[in-house]
């Protein structure tokens, strides 16, 4: 019979291989190793004088940590424990994270086919045919520049919120310090009776702060300005909406990377009292030594001196002198750190150098993107 009809033979095998693509999710991932922390710098600023300090911390991730919440947990665990075995973990000690750290979370419980992908757009489609009728509603309900990226996360948001909640829960109780979260890219990010999230409504870049008791404390944190690589998936905040905590004696402002860089963020944390500026950054595919390219989509309205920069320093320099050291200093703010998200993932890889503020001088890490980094600041 077939013998009669070999094109139609030829098109229903390249059919089921298509299908089989698409639709086949690999095996399960195998997860006996434990997870490789690969660190490879620490280091402290300044003397303990009993008045707290701030822990940030550089993880170097790989697809594999996010296979489960435990594993992910497991993962940062060990970095924790390495800060705890320093002697960094006090009362009123304030553990950061970096930016994006939960974005992947997205990508929990799924088999080996989204681990082993070499790009996102390989890693996401067994997500998306797993998925499909819930993809396929969010794509037509909402309206987005990057309709497929928003989607995915949209799918998975109350996955994502339920793991980020769970495991910074249980770190901030285990270790008893205060946990900035990083960041991650949430529908209707929020404080809700059960979820992080509303689960329906604009996605934005958010990030949330744990008590010790694990607790997530007064409101999401709404990155202001979102690089291009992320408008197309998550909306702006307003910097009348960012929040401050009170950590001890202190007054904590979070400003999620981007937002370290201007005035009007800032200024409103300096507004409400802040005394301690965190900033959690992912720095993709961009060298710490590489010549600065100018901002990447908002600009400050209020000065263009920095216009002169563009292509005479580097990244690494703009960033000392654009950021957080100068921004915060500029708002009378002595203390802060910035951390950036370490590793690769399915060819994201992450740069950048810790920028530490210690009483209004400025220290650079000196980490580079092949490995973790903690780094411990003393307050006074």
């Amino acid at each position: 019979m077939f013998k009669k009809h070999p094109k139609k033979l030829i098109a229903l095998a390249a059919l089921l291989g298509a299908a089989f693509y698409l639709f086949w999710p690999g095996m399960a991932p195998n997860l006996s190793a434990p997870p490789q922390l690969l660190l490879q710098h620490t280091a402290s600023y300044g003397t303990d004088s009993a008045n707290g300090n701030v822990v940030g911390i550089e993880p170097y991730m790989v697809p594999l940590d996010y296979a489960t919440p435990a594993r992910f947990q497991e993962k940062l665990s060990g970095y924790f424990d390495a800060a705890q075995k320093n002697g960094w973990f006090k009362e009123n000690t304030i553990v950061l994270l970096p930016e994006h750290l939960g974005t992947w979370l997205l990508a929990a419980n799924q088999k080996s086919r989204v681990y082993n992908a070499n790009t996102t757009t390989e890693a996401m489609l067994p997500i998306i045919t797993g998925n499909l009728p819930e993809f396929l509603k969010n794509y037509l309900i909402f309206d987005d520049a990057d309709m497929s990226s928003a989607s995915i996360m949209r799918t998975q948001t109350r996955q994502t919120a339920d793991a980020v909640l769970t495991v910074y829960n249980a770190l901030a109780k285990k270790y008893a310090i205060t946990l900035v979260a990083g960041s991650q890219a949430l529908m209707t990010p929020g404080i809700y009776p059960d979820s992080l999230s509303y689960g329906h409504g604009p996605i934005f870049n958010s990030s949330f702060v744990f008590s010790p008791d694990g607790s997530p404390q007064i409101d999401a944190i709404r990155k202001v300005h979102p690089i291009p690589s992320e408008a197309g998936f998550t909306q702006a905040s307003d910097a009348e909406f960012l929040p401050v905590f009170n950590v001890g004696d202190r007054k904590l402002g979070v400003l999620i990377c981007a937002d370290s860089w201007f005035d009007d963020t800032t200024q409103s944390l300096a507004n409400q009292g802040a005394d301690l500026l965190l900033v959690p950054s992912f720095l993709e595919g961009t060298k710490w030594s590489a010549p600065w390219g100018g901002y990447l989509n908002d600009t400050p309205s209020s000065s263009l001196d920095w216009q002169q920069d563009v292509g005479a320093i580097s990244e690494g320099e703009a960033w000392v002198k654009h950021a957080l050291p100068a921004r915060a200093r500029k708002h009378g703010i002595l203390w802060g750190m910035n951390v950036f998200l370490k590793g690769n993932l399915w060819g994201l890889k992450g740069y950048g150098r810790a920028i530490i503020l210690e009483n209004g001088t400025t220290h650079v890490g000196t980490s580079d993107h092949t490995g973790a980094a903690i780094y411990n600041l003393w307050l006074k």
